[in-house]
């Protein structure tokens, strides 16, 4: 490997675990609101521009906001050889 490849998977997995590091309390914040419009039954969400009080809505609004922390935490704590090896696959194929 040579340096410049070195430098551009240092900036990169850097950055990633930065963006990690803010999905996990975004995401976090993100599901506690969703939990809280589950258990109030008057409260609205608004999915694809249509304003709705539908339970199921609001659980897979849940189910899908809970992927967010578990991103984050992957980005945040994967193993350093890990996250080089998927960036500098990643890297070389783009290049």
């Amino acid at each position: 490997m040579d340096a410049e490849l070195k430098k551009r998977i240092d900036i990169i997995v850097g950055l990633s675990r930065l963006a990690g590091g803010m999905l996990i309390p975004i995401g976090c914040l993100l599901i506690f609101f969703f939990v809280q419009a589950v258990l109030d039954p008057n409260a609205v969400i608004e999915v694809n521009g249509i304003s709705t009080n539908d339970k199921s809505m609001k659980i897979s609004a849940v189910l899908f906001t809970c992927l967010f922390p578990i991103i984050g935490l992957f980005l945040a704590f994967a193993p350093s050889k890990l996250m080089d090896k998927l960036t500098a696959k990643i890297i070389t194929r783009l290049s």
